[in-house]
């Protein structure tokens, strides 16, 4: 169990793909934890770590362990291949004995933050179903229906924009979290046109 102070900050990719492989792909070649633009000077990795501590609190983890991990990187979503503005959020992941205590989230903050300062945009994610609450309480909503991964599971598109030098919060996701949409009404995410 994990109790206790954390520190959130952006690292190399070297950083993120062992917890990566281990909780995403653990059953797959370690090169398939590798995102072809990990190495892009504008994608940003986040990593949660346990800050210092009194031993007594983290008795099973170390200061310094890395909980979580998130990646976001400039990609168009797949029904908008021309976007330009296009931010994707991959490789969320979370230790088990870290879950459901809101790291997941401070995590996914961190990388929407990057986003904004960064030139806000289009962002989106296949998002695996049991990871639809995390997503949807920092605003995102869905797009379409579930569909299937091969060796990784059923997944669903979520989206939400982000504006520029506005870094959103998880804990106070915007009032209103309505899908934008376009000129028909249609609730499809905007067009980069």
């Amino acid at each position: 169990m994990i109790d206790g102070p954390i520190v959130v900050e952006l690292v190399d990719a070297q950083v993120v793909r062992p917890l990566r492989r281990a909780v995403l792909r653990p059953d797959q070649p370690e090169e398939h934890s590798v995102y072809p633009d990990d190495d892009d000077p504008r994608s940003a990795h986040g990593a949660v770590r346990l800050a210092p501590h009194d031993p007594v609190v983290h008795r099973d983890a170390p200061a310094g362990d890395v909980v979580a991990v998130g990646t976001v990187l400039l990609d168009p979503p797949p029904w908008d291949p021309a976007r330009v503005d296009g931010w994707r959020i991959r490789g969320m992941a979370t230790r088990d004995d870290a879950r459901r205590r809101g790291i997941g989230g401070v995590m996914l903050d961190a990388l929407l933050t990057h986003v904004a300062v960064h030139g806000g945009g289009l962002v989106w994610c296949n998002a695996r179903t049991p990871a639809q609450g995390l997503y949807a309480r920092a605003g995102f909503v869905t797009r379409g229906g579930v569909f299937d991964i091969p060796g990784i599971g059923p997944h669903i598109h979520m989206w939400r924009t982000i504006a520029v030098d506005h870094p959103p919060t998880v804990d106070h996701p915007p009032t209103d979290t309505r899908p934008l949409t376009d000129e028909r009404g249609t609730g499809e995410p905007p067009s980069a046109n």
